[in-house]
């Protein structure tokens, strides 16, 4: 996997295909070889686009920093155009997933001319509910972290809710769970929950000056990543579409059909000759 030195800090990436450049942005723990372990990898794309991945800061194989500053939207935003201009890029479509659309959000607002589209899938956290529920469950996680080590954090965040009773329920799940949760850098992942958590607002930004066509893919029975979100969004940025599922895993079930949706999206475009 290449590096790239962005912003004080080596950056891992990955880069498929040929095509106009579809740049993929993880969520909050997440990282490209979990996002490949969880099949979230439209490998569909690959003949059309040529899709870039990248762990972000303080996740996967990337580096980290200390400092939750350097976690913030607008920082993450940051290193997204410094992998752009290392790549030599100079407009990508952008698919963002929870924290990884928020980061494509602010990009979208600070260089609209470089952004070609939008799909947001699941969109991040917005509203006030929505918002106060993430930072308190993994504001609590970063707190177990740092004054419990990862391992002991592990095993208390996997006694309560929404895990509570999983290990009798589900051995198989409650383990990878467990071992997806002891994945993460520990030095990193505090900065980058509390650069998060504790940083600007994102419902805050002006997301009605988002002119790039965008797709929001939403479904029900997450607390994380409500329906009413991806609402807040789309009655936000003018002309975007929202696709909401008819539960949390069926495009899992049925991944033809967010296929023929992306597609549609896309219009065809990226088809190579």
């Amino acid at each position: 996997m290449p590096i790239a030195r962005i912003n004080g800090f080596d950056m891992h990436y990955r880069v498929l295909g040929q095509g106009p450049p579809l740049v993929f942005v993880h969520g909050l723990l997440s990282s490209i070889d979990m996002a490949d372990a969880l099949g979230e990898t439209p490998g569909y794309l690959t003949d059309r686009f040529c899709l870039i991945r990248y762990d972000a800061r303080g996740h996967g194989r990337s580096g980290y920093t200390t400092n939750p500053k350097d976690y913030t939207w607008d920082a993450l935003a940051e290193d997204l155009l410094g992998l752009l201009r290392h790549l030599g890029i100079e407009r990508a479509s952008l698919w963002g997933s929870s924290v990884g659309g928020g980061t494509a959000l602010v990009f979208a607002l600070q260089h609209p001319e470089m952004v070609e589209r939008l799909i947001l899938r699941p969109p991040p956290p917005m509203g006030q509910q929505a918002s106060a529920h993430s930072a308190a469950l993994f504001g609590g996680l970063a707190l177990l972290i740092d004054g419990l080590g990862l391992e002991k954090a592990a095993d208390i965040a996997l006694a309560l809710r929404p895990w509570a009773g999983l290990k009798e329920a589900n051995p198989e799940l409650f383990n990878w769970i467990r071992n997806f949760l002891l994945s993460q850098n520990e030095e990193g992942i505090v900065p980058a929950i509390r650069g998060i958590v504790l940083g600007p607002e994102l419902a805050r930004e002006p997301f009605s000056e988002i002119r790039a066509p965008t797709l929001i893919v939403a479904h029900p029975d997450d607390d994380i990543h409500p329906v009413a979100s991806a609402e807040v969004l789309h009655a936000a940025i003018q002309g975007s579409r929202l696709v909401v599922a008819p539960s949390m895993v069926h495009y899992q079930q049925h991944p033809e059909e967010l296929a023929a949706i992306v597609e549609e999206f896309f219009g065809g475009q990226g088809r190579t000759p």
